[in-house]
């Protein structure tokens, strides 16, 4: 049975969603939130402490944001105490970590789909597709036999790192870099998808896209990013295989958009020749006009 201090969190939980970035300074913002956590320490400790994590979170204090989060879950140990830890880890970047308790949550509730939708989109983000294998099965029982879109993704994912000489665990060093980088900046993804992209003669290669809202210079933190990558050891082979891409949400609307209109008139636009394009892009070079 949920009780006062859940539905309290839980107005709280909804109205923090609205924010896009992490930083100190809004301690004054949060102010009247902490009032309230600290309120609810003495009725409902598993829950003061698990929003006090969300707002350190928030604050990009992630020393604070372990601690409370950690408390929270050695008072009660619950489906609740554990997948909020996740929801602050996921929104700190700390992909890997968050996938860990959302499904030690899961355990706790193996019919939930908010939880099994989550752990799908975060698989990507660890670098470790084969969790598909784990949580798709629950997720179509849960959703009575349905399957899920992503159900074929581990193998083909498999498949096409194969065609580069490369395995899942090359992958993940990579996907957890950029996740790192992130992490270090007072950003919040909106949104997060990732495409395969086949090529004519050359194998096929996976493409990471993440959304940043529109008032933030994505070229900011594609140079972290960069540094980031810069600084580890991958595979040789990983940047034929894979790709990222981060953009503002106008932009990344955008593309979905026009995905979506692509599909609609898969049957009625001609997309040109590639080869033919580059013969007819031979012929008039140098040709003045």
């Amino acid at each position: 049975m949920i009780s006062q201090s859940q539905i309290e969190f839980m107005q709280i939980f909804s109205e923090l969603g609205a924010l896009s970035r992490r930083d100190i300074t809004q301690g004054i913002k949060l102010a009247k939130y902490k009032k309230s956590a600290q309120s609810m320490l003495k009725r409902d400790p598993v829950c003061a402490n698990t929003l006090l994590g969300l707002l350190a979170c928030l604050e990009h204090d992630i020393e604070s944001m372990h601690e409370y989060h950690k408390k929270a879950i050695a008072l009660t140990e619950s489906c609740f105490s554990l997948i909020y830890y996740a929801v602050s880890l996921e929104k700190s970047c700390l992909w890997n970590e968050s996938a860990r308790f959302a499904l030690l949550a899961l355990d706790y509730d193996p019919a939930n789909l908010k939880i099994l939708d989550a752990i799908i989109k975060l698989a990507p983000l660890t670098g470790r597709f084969s969790l598909f294998k784990r949580v798709l099965p629950q997720w179509q029982l849960a959703s009575n036999g349905e399957q899920h879109p992503c159900h074929c993704d581990f193998e083909i994912i498999t498949d096409l790192l194969a065609k580069h000489g490369l395995v899942e665990k090359d992958l993940k060093p990579l996907v957890t870099a950029i996740g790192d980088a992130l992490s270090e900046t007072n950003i919040i993804l909106r949104n997060f998808r990732y495409d395969i992209v086949t090529r004519r003669y050359d194998a096929p290669f996976v493409h990471f896209r993440f959304a940043i809202p529109d008032d933030f210079v994505a070229s900011y933190y594609e140079d972290a990013i960069d540094a980031k990558l810069a600084a580890i050891v991958c595979h040789p082979r990983l940047c034929d295989a894979f790709s990222w891409s981060l953009e503002n949400t106008t932009v990344y609307q955008l593309y979905d958009y026009m995905d979506r209109e692509l599909e609609d008139s898969a049957d009625t636009i001609r997309v040109p020749d590639p080869e033919q394009m580059k013969r007819i892009a031979e012929l008039i070079e140098g040709v003045e006009y």
